[in-house]
């Protein structure tokens, strides 16, 4: 019988391996038995929502592919797609290399001078707008 523990631990260090040498391939191999949890996850992976930060892998999406694949998903299964997914999150959510900065930095002046001119020197209308104050003042008609 295999420990599932160790299973789980050497899939997510072929993870890791993965995301810090991308397109290398003289990495560890995925185990056989975990071959199926692994191609799991990578389907599951590749429809990962993202908005402000990365998103984990919910329940509900390890249903769906359940449902949809009609292949039953083992609590065992669940338990290492989870580990693989905190993996993944831990490596999306390190800090990108310091991107050198082309040019000087943001001042006040410099704002004005790309956004021409300063917002509060220029003159608003104390009246609300109005298609009929606009008719009148651009010929609308």
């Amino acid at each position: 019988m295999i420990d599932l523990d160790w299973l789980s631990d050497r899939l997510c260090d072929v993870l890791r391996w993965q995301l810090a040498n991308p397109g290398a391939t003289d990495g560890p191999d995925v185990p056989i038995a975990g071959r199926r949890v692994w191609s799991i996850f990578l389907e599951l992976n590749a429809t990962r929502s993202i908005g402000m930060a990365v998103n984990p892998i919910s329940f509900g999406e390890i249903e769906a592919w359940s449902t949809m694949r009609r292949e039953p998903v083992r609590s065992f299964e669940v338990t290492m797609l989870r580990a693989l997914d905190a993996a993944y999150l831990e490596a999306a959510r390190e800090p990108a290399e310091e991107q050198e900065v082309l040019g000087p930095p943001m001042t006040p002046d410099l704002f004005r001078a790309v956004f021409k001119g300063d917002r509060s020197t220029q003159k608003v209308s104390p009246r609300p707008f109005s298609f009929a104050l606009f008719d009148a003042q651009f010929g609308g008609g």
